[in-house]
């Protein structure tokens, strides 16, 4: 039987204002193109479906047409509701599209959702848990001492009847790490400290788990427990991190193959760096470009309105910083009222923005300002 696994389509996000929407929908019909290639039998979509618990209204008509897409190709769906989805919106309808072979686990209700599909092979379980916290899990087994993640996790698969001579297969969305070590990126929703953690062991039961929540491609442990990782760049600490669909072949009990498929998004995140003109120079000179940019503008000198003017080469900078040789940031801290007058305020701030003293003609000309902007001369 061959899987196909996706998580965190996160439909509907937005980054640093620019809607994704279009993106999102290039991605997931270059993701239908693979299951024309491929023929997977299932494809498991392993929670944040959407970005927000209320999507917008796009959001939910790019889902209807992806899910009525692969529902078209006979392929059977087994989708999860994560961290950032509505549970219960996503259980809407659910129970109705199970004769389509669309099954949606959005609430948990005291057990995995079990479904069991047939191959060659003989019999595949799939267990479907959508993301939950403790509190629920408590809740439902008040017997057991659920305190943390990991313990909710632990009583839910060990109050689950798994016959581990067939082959097991689950869905989750949780933060999994082996021996405390994921790889994360910024665009994820990190809990202080450690608390949110379960670790891969617990998923040793099943021959595959397929994860949702870190947005970066990864094995967990062993190579049975995987992120498939978001199919687009949702930060750019990603820039450096390939996207991709993962493609699981389980074939008899204890035999398994895993590859993954490389994704090529509409508009990649790029970075440039250096002056203004030598950034505007090199634009006019190879065309431009449609990625999205981060730019970090090295110019001791400030320039009027040097967004403007490189996104008449580059239209979509998403964000512009500015590093000169002082480089360490605004430290608002230190400038009080109560320690500082507002002419020195300023002076520290021109130090650390500069790595240069004001001199005295700068100085001058700042306390003129200050007084006619009615400043009390203190």
């Amino acid at each position: 039987m061959k899987l196909m696994h996706l998580g965190d389509l996160h439909i509907g996000k937005r980054v640093h204002e620019f809607s994704m929407l279009e993106d999102q929908t290039y991605i997931l019909n270059q993701i239908l193109d693979m299951v024309d290639t491929e023929q997977p039998d299932c494809v498991l979509i392993a929670g944040d479906v959407y970005d927000k618990p209320i999507p917008p209204a796009e959001a939910t008509k790019l889902l209807d047409t992806f899910l009525t897409e692969l529902v078209k190709r006979k392929v059977a769906v087994f989708l999860i509701s994560g961290n950032h989805d509505s549970a219960t919106r996503l259980d809407f309808g659910s129970r109705l599209l199970e004769d389509r072979e669309l099954y949606i686990a959005g609430t948990f209700q005291g057990e995995l959702q079990h479904i069991v599909k047939e191959d060659a092979f003989g019999e595949v379980h799939f267990y479907l848990l959508p993301f939950v916290k403790p509190a629920i899990v408590a809740s439902y087994f008040p017997e057991d001492a659920v305190v943390s993640y990991q313990d909710g996790i632990q009583t839910v698969v060990k109050h689950t009847k798994i016959d581990e001579t067939k082959r097991n297969v689950i869905v989750s969305h949780q933060f999994v790490t082996w021996k405390g070590i994921a790889e994360e990126s910024d665009s994820e929703t990190v809990s202080l400290g450690s608390i949110d953690h379960v670790d891969a062991t617990v998923f040793f039961p099943f021959d595959y788990t397929a994860l949702g929540h870190l947005h970066s491609p990864q094995r967990i442990g062993k190579d049975t427990i995987r992120y498939a990782g978001s199919p687009l760049a949702y930060s750019f600490s990603e820039i450096r991190r390939g996207k991709s669909v993962t493609l699981v072949d389980l074939q008899e009990k204890g035999n398994i193959d895993i590859k993954q498929i490389p994704l090529e998004p509409l508009h990649p995140l790029g970075e440039l760096c250096g002056g203004l003109e030598e950034l505007l120079e090199e634009g006019r000179k190879n065309g431009g470009s449609n990625d999205y940019m981060r730019v970090v503008l090295t110019d001791e000198k400030m320039h009027y309105d040097p967004l403007g003017k490189l996104r008449n080469i580059y239209p979509n900078i998403m964000t512009l910083d500015i590093m000169n040789t002082g480089g360490k940031g605004i430290q608002l801290e230190k400038f009080t009222l109560e320690k500082n007058k507002p002419e020195d305020m300023f002076a520290d701030f021109f130090l650390q923005q500069t790595n240069k003293e004001l001199d005295d003609t700068q100085r001058v000309l700042v306390q003129k300002i200050w007084q006619n902007l009615g400043g009390d001369g203190r």
